[in-house]
């Protein structure tokens, strides 16, 4: 079933695979920020909304990686204020 789905994913139309990437990432990015104020994972549906565009277009794979280095950055800042306390 997963060989069907990876050779049809692989004969469709790249303009066509651009256009889906982009609804879906959109999507889990509009859902993600939806949910930081409201309950749910939303940080964790944006970093999946920018994996799933970063599939297909170079800029998304670049903010993802200056969202995760920045992510990373203030969790090791929270962990060395939480130390001194």
């Amino acid at each position: 079933m997963l060989n069907k789905l990876r050779y049809f994913w692989a004969k469709t139309p790249p303009l066509a695979r651009q256009v889906a990437v982009l609804c879906l990432g959109i999507a889990l990015l509009a859902a993600g920020a939806a949910m930081l104020v409201l309950p749910g994972p939303g940080w964790a549906t944006i970093f999946l909304g920018l994996a799933v565009l970063a599939s297909e277009f170079y800029w998304a794979d670049q903010l993802k990686s200056w969202l995760l280095k920045r992510f990373k950055s203030a969790l090791n800042w929270a962990k060395n204020r939480a130390g001194k306390i």
